[in-house]
């Protein structure tokens, strides 16, 4: 019985710790997720994956892997997504980063392929170095999504 008692008042605990923890939230940052330099630059995406390729192979190498490993009408969307994302404004970039920090069913490229924007969003070294370089690079070459 007092085994019972224990384990009853040890769930109970559990249950109320559970329902009075607050909620956790995200809050999209300058830096997060998408980092500032990505959030200004003038750069389209074929010049962010040039400059990547020259400063960061390794990086760039990865994420061509990744993106032949997905089909072509997976290769279409990430290109159409993407140039959308670099035609917009700060604020609409800003904007975007917050959807994306707040709402996890937002982007629904994500669900094919999680990795998607990682070569433009998710590493602040990388992007630090192809958007210093970026503009020394032609702005519609579609030749770089080839590897």
């Amino acid at each position: 019985m007092m085994k019972l008692k224990k384990l009853s008042l040890a769930a109970l605990a559990a249950a109320a710790a559970l329902t009075l923890a607050p909620t956790a939230s995200a809050d999209a940052t300058e830096d997060y997720p998408i980092p500032r330099k990505i959030l200004h630059t003038p750069c389209t995406a074929e010049q962010i994956l040039a400059a990547t390729r020259d400063t960061d192979p390794v990086y760039y190498e990865r994420y061509m892997i990744d993106y032949n490993n997905k089909s072509p009408e997976v290769h279409r969307a990430v290109q159409d997504r993407i140039h959308w994302f670099f035609s917009m404004d700060y604020a609409g970039r800003r904007q975007y980063s917050e959807d994306t920090a707040t709402n996890a069913f937002y982007e629904q490229l994500a669900w094919n392929w999680p990795n998607w924007a990682k070569i433009f969003f998710n590493n602040k070294g990388v992007v630090a170095h192809s958007t210093a370089v970026c503009m020394n690079y032609p702005p519609d070459d579609m030749s770089v999504w080839v590897w």
